[in-house]
C-alpha cells in the first residue's frame, strides 16, 4: 500500500524534534510493509494540492506532483495554518509585491512599521476561505477519480497563548478554515478527519504552534488508528 504525505513545516524535524520524533517517521516503523512517499516543504498552502507538477499537453492535471505521478491508496494532509493565518498585508498585493523589490533592510524597516499601526487580519491571509474550499474540492475529486481509498486529513490546530497574543484573529482563522474542512468531509466519503492537537495546548506545542515530541506522538496515534482501518 501506498501512503502519500503532504504537509508544510509542522510534519518536518526542528522546533525540539529529531528526524525521529516526527509523525512520518513513526508510520513509517509502525507499517514497515507499506510504502510511504513525503512531500513536505516550509511555508506551503493548498495551493500546491493544483499547481505542482503537470499540466501540459501530454501530463496530468495541475498538481500531478501531489497525485497522479504516485497514485497513492492513502492521503494523508497536513495544511492549512498558512493559508489561513491573519498577515498585515496581502502577500499576492501591489504593495507587497513592490516591497519584496525593495533591499532586505528597507523592507525590514516597513514591516516594523507597519506593525505599529496595523494588526494581522484575516482579510489578508495567503489564501482566501473561497480559494482554500476550491484548492481541497479540486484535489479531492481527482483523489476520487483516481481510486484513492482514504485521504486523511489532519485539523488546522488551535495555537496557544504565545501566538494568540500575537495575533489575536488567529482562532477565528482556524475555526473558519476548519469548518471548510467540515463541509468537504460530509461532501467527500473518502474523507476522514482527524484533530489530535485540538487540546492540551501548553504540553504539545514547541513555540505556540509546531507539535513538539509529545504532539507528534499524538498525530502519530490519529493516523495510526486511521490507517489500520483501511482494507
Amino acid at each position: 500500500m501506498k501512503i502519500l504525505c503532504i504537509g508544510d513545516s509542522l510534519a518536518l524535524p526542528g522546533h525540539d524534534n529529531n528526524y525521529e520524533d516526527t509523525w512520518f517517521y513513526k508510520l513509517e516503523m509502525a507499517f514497515r510493509d507499506f510504502v510511504f512517499i513525503s512531500f513536505f516543504k516550509r511555508a506551503i498552502t493548498t495551493e500546491i494540492l493544483v499547481t505542482e507538477g503537470g499540466g501540459g499537453v501530454n501530463e496530468p492535471d495541475k498538481g500531478a506532483d501531489c497525485l497522479e505521478f504516485y497514485m497513492p491508496d492513502i492521503v494523508i494532509l497536513q495544511l492549512g495554518i498558512v493559508d489561513c493565518a491573519p498577515r498585515l498585508i496581502k502577500r499576492k498585493g501591489v504593495f507587497n509585491q513592490v516591497l519584496q523589490k525593495t533591499p532586505s533592510k528597507l523592507r525590514g524597516m516597513v514591516f516594523s512599521g507597519l506593525k505599529t499601526v496595523k494588526k494581522r487580519s484575516v482579510e489578508n491571509a495567503d489564501v482566501s476561505p473561497k480559494e482554500f474550499s476550491n484548492n481541497l474540492q479540486k484535489y479531492l475529486s481527482r483523489c476520487v477519480k483516481s481510486t484513492v481509498k482514504k485521504v486523511i486529513i489532519i485539523k488546522i490546530c488551535t495555537p496557544n497563548e504565545i501566538v494568540k497574543e500575537k495575533s489575536p484573529e488567529i482562532v477565528y482563522a482556524v475555526e473558519l478554515y476548519n469548518s471548510i474542512i467540515d463541509e468537504l468531509g460530509q461532501k467527500f466519503d473518502i474523507v476522514s478527519i482527524v484533530d489530535p492537537l485540538a487540546s492540551n495546548t501548553k504540553q504539545i506545542f514547541e513555540d505556540g504552534y509546531h507539535p513538539n515530541p509529545d504532539g507528534n506522538h499524538l498525530v502519530f496515534t490519529a493516523l495510526q488508528r486511521e490507517i489500520s482501518n483501511v482494507k
